[in-house]
């Protein structure tokens, strides 16, 4: 196993500082360099291990064969979005909608997190009424204009939008049963 001169990280951090600019944000003082997932398992230049439980993607796994082969395929042979008509798109809306209770009757894609953490925003709002909300701290739910101001940390922080301490029954002040 190599070890990584603070030189390598260095011009690391100064590629990703002129490709990608100041508004991306890098987790951890000492960044975690990884180059491939699978399964469970995030895996570092050094071959190190890291347990995923964040990530994009904990529901099935890094490189699920089936998802892959699935994004084969539609790759293959359409990418689109669905302002056009498309069989595959409604057949999938519909199996998945016959997974639940009414009334979730409805799909509503979205690409990115961001964009469905808006959609979500816009919904209850639309619900409710109500504009206020109430994030945990060190929260990030994305970097569209509305959501980025919901951060912790955003640089225009709405007066609609309140911070509660995230959960932490193991570092956190409520320690108890009652805190689960």
């Amino acid at each position: 196993m190599t070890t990584k001169t603070t030189s390598d990280i260095d011009r690391l951090l100064a590629r990703r500082a002129g490709a990608l600019g100041p508004a991306y944000h890098l987790f951890y003082d000492r960044p975690v360099h990884l180059v491939r997932g699978q399964g469970i398992w995030l895996y570092d230049d050094e071959g190190r291990a890291f347990l995923d439980v964040y990530n994009n993607v904990p529901h099935v796994g890094h490189c699920h064969r089936h998802v892959v082969e699935a994004l084969s395929r539609q790759a293959a042979t359409l990418n689109t979005h669905t302002r056009y008509l498309h069989r595959t798109v409604l057949d999938y809306a519909e199996r998945l909608t016959a997974a639940f209770d009414d009334p979730l009757s409805v799909c509503m894609f979205c690409c990115t997190g961001s964009e469905a953490n808006e959609l979500a925003l816009r919904i209850a709002q639309a619900a409710s009424g109500g504009r206020g909300i109430i994030v945990s701290e060190h929260c990030y739910h994305g970097n569209t204009s509305a959501i980025a101001q919901l951060a912790a940390k955003a640089p225009r922080r709405c007066d609609h939008v309140q911070t509660v301490p995230a959960p932490d029954t193991y570092r956190g002040p409520h320690r108890t049963d009652e805190a689960e």
